[in-house]
């Protein structure tokens, strides 16, 4: 088993928008920097365009994204209050960002170019995650991107070390996986064109990310297959907790 090397330390001018906050709560973004792959989920990022991400947390990715692309219009949205008035701190007076404490279904109809989702889906129950999905459908403009960043099932080593630190820094919270066929089985279902990218490198974690694309020519074939992939959830692709 190799080892894997860390990412390299949080920017600066990233880090400093945390300054004013708690000595944990700073602890925590480093934390959280060195665990989750900002940098690959960044590098499919459009250099212009409106952005939300949704369930910024405390904003990492978000400012990561409004510091390195001034094109951008990021939006973090989050239904954990105390997070989204620690990522409302680090505006700043800023122009290209805000953060705001809302629900992702109360987002427009193609009102954003890109729409990201970091690490959380498997918090949601399988219900959830579906509905979630299928409202992101509708919010991606036309020819736009979602991407979602979870967990993948390999290596095996990286697998169990996820969730050891999940349980950890979510104490409590359920854990519903899907693997990775099914995710693509299932996003496909509702009209997009994905590429799947490993993205585990430098984390001892087995993070994948989809990159899915939404073709406006299969738009009414997604909205009359997405509402029957629900019932199709529960076979043997779906893994909870363990690999089979």
């Amino acid at each position: 088993m190799r080892i894997p090397r860390p990412l390299p330390p949080i920017p600066k001018d990233l880090y400093r928008l945390y300054s004013d906050l708690a000595f944990w709560q700073r602890w925590h973004v480093r934390l959280r920097w060195r665990l989750c792959p900002f940098l690959v989920i960044a590098g499919q990022v459009p250099r212009s365009g409106r952005i939300v991400d949704i369930g910024c947390g405390r904003g990492m990715l978000a400012n990561y994204l409004a510091l390195t692309g001034p094109g951008r219009r990021v939006v973090g949205i989050d239904k954990q209050e105390t997070r989204i008035r620690a990522a409302q701190a680090t505006v700043r007076g800023r122009t290209n960002i805000e953060f705001r404490y809302r629900d992702s279904r109360d987002l427009e109809v193609s009102e954003f170019d890109c729409v990201i989702m970091t690490d959380f889906l498997h918090h949601l129950s399988y219900g959830e995650q579906e509905e979630l999905l299928r409202h992101c459908r509708e919010i991606v403009a036309p020819g736009g991107l979602l991407l979602i960043e979870d967990v993948g099932d390999r290596p095996r080593w990286k697998w169990y070390a996820h969730l050891v630190i999940d349980r950890v820094l979510n104490f409590g919270r359920r854990q519903n996986f899907r693997r990775p066929g099914a995710w693509k089985s299932f996003l496909r279902s509702l009209g997009f064109s994905l590429t799947v990218i490993p993205a585990d490198r430098g984390i001892p974690l087995p993070d994948i990310l989809f990159v899915c694309v939404k073709s406006p020519g299969r738009e009414a074939r997604a909205r009359s297959i997405g509402g029957r992939a629900g019932s199709e959830r529960n076979g043997p692709e779906v893994s909870r907790r363990k690999i089979n």
